[in-house]
């Protein structure tokens, strides 16, 4: 009971803290302090930047250099900290290199590898399906022990099951760190020299992009650990990375999928996997933000992650601003249906004819080419990719997905994955009754439907979109 009062003390001591140092606004003496103490952080910003920046030369740019005046701008102009760690982070989205971001200290940058390198993901992380003897693996992140360790398993399975083909969607894996190791290793029939991290030790004494007579006499990193990857990527001027053949070995054709969504760490791996013959890249072009990040402590709580690496594939050259392309480019919604149709063997070119036919359909949707979902308590927000059920349009406006609900109470909405929209309750209404239709509100951040299952019941939920702004949605019992 001692320890519970504690912790309920410390909860109540933090939530006071977010409330006052995020939501509270000040005014008069307190504003111009939080202003001046905002300054500070924008000046230890730029210090950091020109200490432990990859490469100094991209901090002379002209779109950096208005960046940091836009900055400085911010931080004598806004109200709370939230709104000036929201307003630095959405400049920084277009801002001249990726991998550059303010938060709240949650830990101290010291132990922030520690605690990468230790964290769990969940079950989320890693799906594997079967169509037929086809293996669709879904790898949503590339951090988390957990999230390597499914990877592995993943494989087993698929060994054990001797799957003909392999389908590796990374459509919205936005990168984290060492999962896609195994994820090309077992693909690997040969070893191969990836690329190169390179760091402002090489630029310090060098003009031109390392090659790989560079890097022949480096021996490659090896390890799963970040906190080691950050310390040995800073000290030397040149990282080689090689992936080598793994066991068990998958030796059928491989189909990878992409969008612009997959990022970072996800760009690496879809460009080391891509030099086995055997694999197929269908999709879009990725994000193309290829650098490795490192988080830094600043003054007054907040905490900086900063570009300390730049990565250079020995296949197409620098992903950073440029992005890995796909072998068949198409919109990422129909990259699945491409790369099952092609292992049941139809030729490319009615697979695409039919999938350009496909998506100039879902133009003519009211959603356009948004592929939504029922995102909930029920699968964890969709966090639980494979209890994820996604909506299919019928035509004149009616989008359907059914599922299986055990007894219980859930709250949810629809959205696509990225959450640019989201239909939820209106202002009137959150309970849904099954049976009976309750019209929805199109809006950012709506309130979340309710739903009571009295008992384990498969539902039809249908969605009728007049428009972009006006939704009802009728669940109906199968």
């Amino acid at each position: 009971m001692k320890s519970y009062a504690v912790m309920k003390s410390l909860t109540i001591s933090t939530l006071f803290f977010l409330l006052f140092s995020c939501n509270y606004q000040p005014s008069g003496k307190k504003l111009q302090q939080l202003n001046q103490d905002l300054s500070t952080v924008v000046d230890s910003i730029s210090q950091l930047m020109n200490e432990y920046h990859y490469n100094p030369k991209e901090l002379d740019t002209d779109e950096y250099v208005e960046l940091e005046k836009k900055i400085k701008i911010l931080a004598k102009t806004v109200k709370t900290r939230k709104e000036f760690i929201n307003g630095f982070n959405e400049l920084w989205k277009d801002g001249p290199f990726s991998h550059v971001r303010l938060t709240n200290t949650e830990k101290l940058s010291k132990d922030m590898a520690e605690f990468i390198d230790t964290m769990q993901v969940g079950e989320h992380s890693v799906s594997l399906n079967w169509e037929g003897q086809t293996a669709i693996l879904t790898v949503t992140t590339m951090t988390g022990l957990d999230t390597k360790e499914r990877v592995f398993e993943a494989y087993q399975e698929i060994t054990k099951n001797k799957a003909n083909s392999l389908i590796i969607d990374l459509r919205n894996n936005t990168g984290g760190t060492f999962a896609g190791v195994p994820l090309v290793g077992h693909v690997l029939s040969d070893s191969i020299d990836a690329g190169i991290f390179v760091s402002r030790k090489w630029w310090k004494n060098n003009t031109e992009t390392p090659v790989m007579a560079d890097i022949q006499n480096l021996e490659p990193w090896q390890g799963w650990s970040i906190k080691s990857f950050w310390r040995d990527v800073q000290d030397a001027p040149l990282t080689r990375v090689k992936f080598i053949p793994m066991n068990p070995h998958f030796n059928g054709s491989v189909y990878v999928l992409i969008s612009h969504k997959t990022a970072s760490a996800a760009e690496f791996t879809v460009d080391a996997i891509a030099q086995e013959e055997s694999v197929t890249i269908i999709g879009e072009t990725t994000a193309g933000e290829m650098l490795s990040q490192k988080m830094y402590d600043i003054p007054h709580g907040f905490q900086l992650s900063l570009p300390i690496a730049e990565y250079y594939s020995h296949r197409i050259g620098k992903i950073e601003g440029q992005g890995v392309e796909p072998d068949i480019e198409i919109n990422q919604s129909v990259a699945l249906d491409i790369a099952l149709s092609l292992i049941e063997g139809e030729k490319l070119e009615d697979v695409m004819s039919r999938a350009e036919h496909v998506l100039n359909e879902m133009k003519k949707q009211p959603l356009g080419d948004k592929a939504i979902y029922l995102l909930g308590s029920m699968n964890e927000w969709g966090k639980k990719m494979d209890a994820t059920p996604q909506f299919k349009y019928k035509g004149k406006g009616i989008y359907e997905t059914t599922t299986s609900l055990k007894k219980g109470r859930y709250e949810f909405k629809i959205a696509p994955l990225n959450w640019d929209f989201d239909f939820g309750a209106n202002s009137k209404q959150e309970q849904v009754v099954i049976g009976k239709k309750v019209s929805l509100a199109k809006v950012a951040r709506s309130s979340n439907l309710i739903i009571a299952i009295n008992e384990e019941t498969t539902l039809t939920f249908s969605l009728y979109v007049s428009d972009e702004k006006i939704g009802t949605l009728q669940i109906l019992k199968n």
